[in-house]
């Protein structure tokens, strides 16, 4: 028997010897002030308001007797929502987007361990850390069966797309900062106002979000591009994706029919450094030199951190974009 099963079978045995050491959560609780976790706005409660009930994403009631000092992150989207709250796990998974991650490289140097990748995270060292609390993400908690509450307490949360404020909101709750999220999400929703009123003269221009693979090409409909109402308002070309998906899979010759006016790219596996090698072997297929924007020097590269959706990295996309078209 492995180290990690022997270890994982002692915990069982004395599972009720651990939660009562554990003892600052206690899951599906039927207390009566518990709300969903899902609807923000009917969760508000005031910092430092401890001890409370957290409803998380699969509906569990989780008792917080106080503040989560211990994190153990599984779900590298959601880094930047810690760090933005003052906040930092003590050991994660997908360590590697610290180094990739223009958005979070003044937080590159924390000591936070290695637990390796999401799908398959090293158990056995999560255990010797000792973590307070595990943060899971929904679709993925499921496939770890009951491994990780025989570790610490869990709250699973969801994946958050397209929603960084609900989330921003969600780990205000949990760390007992909803005051500073809502500041942070005030903060970033006025960047992106302004913004939008700065760009506004360049509504006869069309703009595309293009993430580069090896010998791949997706258009995404960034919402923090896009949108007209919450976000900078830029027009997409036309022949463009549904905007009502988040993307899908073009050719160049898509692309070029497409033809915007300014592009912006980045590297769908998370690396800057490969949209720069994708951009020089582009270099020579004439279709991608047929296009406007590469024939006016108006191709631009985002940080990847754009794709995860994250405050941080809307915050530095939006200012890239900024910079770039103004510049030009």
């Amino acid at each position: 028997m492995s180290r990690l099963i022997e270890r994982i079978v002692i915990i069982a045995l004395l599972a009720g010897v651990l939660a009562g050491c554990a003892g600052t959560f206690t899951a599906d609780s039927k207390d009566s002030n518990a709300t969903p976790g899902g609807t923000p706005e009917q969760n508000v409660q005031e910092p430092n308001n401890w001890p409370r009930t957290y409803v998380d994403a699969l509906g569990r009631q989780i008792v917080l007797e106080k503040k989560p000092e211990k994190v153990a992150l599984l779900f590298f989207r959601n880094f930047e929502h810690l760090f933005l709250l003052g906040e930092s796990p003590v050991a994660a998974t997908d360590l590697n987007v610290l180094q990739e991650w223009a958005s979070l490289a003044p937080y590159k140097d924390h000591e936070i361990a290695d637990l390796g990748p999401i799908t398959s995270p090293n158990l056995e060292k999560l255990l010797e850390i000792d973590p307070d609390l595990i943060i899971a993400v929904v679709g993925r908690f499921e496939s770890y069966g009951d491994k990780l509450e025989q570790i610490a307490p869990v709250v699973v949360v969801g994946s958050n797309e397209n929603n960084w404020q609900g989330a921003l909101r969600e780990y205000g709750k949990i760390f007992g900062k909803e005051q500073q999220a809502e500041a942070e999400i005030a903060r970033i929703e006025a960047l992106i106002a302004d913004s939008r009123k700065q760009l506004a003269a360049y509504s006869d221009k069309t703009f595309a979000v293009i993430m580069l693979g090896e010998k791949q090409l997706w258009a995404f409909t960034t919402q923090f591009v896009f949108n007209k109402e919450s976000g900078l308002g830029l027009n997409p070309p036309s022949h463009y994706v549904d905007m009502s998906t988040k993307g899908e899979q073009i050719s160049l010759e898509g692309l070029a029919a497409m033809n915007p006016d300014y592009m912006f790219v980045a590297d769908i596996g998370g690396s800057s450094k490969n949209a720069e090698k994708y951009l020089k072997n582009l270099e020579r297929d004439a279709v991608w030199n047929s296009l406007d924007a590469v024939k006016n020097g108006r191709v631009y590269v985002l940080d990847s951190s754009i794709a995860a959706g994250g405050p941080l990295g809307i915050e530095l996309g939006v200012k890239t974009i900024v910079e770039k078209v103004l510049a030009h």
